[in-house]
């Protein structure tokens, strides 16, 4: 029983010690992260909301890479002046330069990344009050995120990350202007990530 039980000890520690060598993130690689995170607006006049999200991304530098991510359309319950004018889908696509100040180098489990580039959100399914007839524009925006990677093993990793968008929502009311919401959301999520 003792002999099983130093084998099993020797096997687990083996494995733990296998799995600290990873590869080095390096030019030339891809990977998918899905994730699930949570949108805080700082106004009072749009709902905060939990969606997941997928992105993808490429390193064309051991240090820098690019990374699309688009997330699920989520539901916002929005409002002007007091007043409740129904719900909205607001659904984000973010496009980054990444930079990763540990990339290239070989074992490092840990990866941190910060981005900069540009987020699109798309507003649609308006669900809006009687008797408003209401749109809300599109719009684009300067976005920044940080984030971590820690290794899983050679291919898998957990990650954590959070981003800052600066996106507003302008309402029209009959191709009327009747208001400029600043969503600026800030995200914060967590998801598992492929690199191949």
């Amino acid at each position: 029983m003792r002999k099983l039980t130093l084998l099993t000890a020797a096997a687990v520690a083996g494995a733990t010690f296998s799995s600290q060598a990873v590869m080095a993130y390096q030019a030339g690689d891809i990977y998918l992260r899905a994730g699930f995170d949570k949108a805080d607006v700082v106004t009072d006049n749009f709902s905060d909301e939990r969606g997941f999200s997928l992105a993808g991304g490429y390193l064309f530098h051991d240090n820098f890479g690019v990374e699309l991510g688009l997330g699920e359309p989520v539901d916002h319950d929005f409002g002007l002046a007091g007043n409740d004018l129904g719900s909205v889908d607001r659904m984000p696509v973010n496009l980054l330069m990444n930079y990763y100040p540990l990339g290239g180098i070989a074992d490092a489990r840990v990866q941190p990344f910060v981005g900069l580039g540009v987020n699109y959100s798309r507003y649609s399914s308006l669900d809006e009050v009687d008797p408003y007839n209401l749109e809300i524009d599109d719009e684009y925006g300067v976005m920044g995120q940080i984030g971590v990677d820690l290794s899983l093993s050679d291919h898998i990793s957990a990650t954590g990350y959070a981003s800052y968008a600066d996106i507003d929502a302008e309402v029209e009311n009959n191709g009327e202007s009747i208001g400029e919401v600043k969503l600026d959301p800030v995200t914060i999520g967590a998801g598992v990530t492929f690199r191949f």
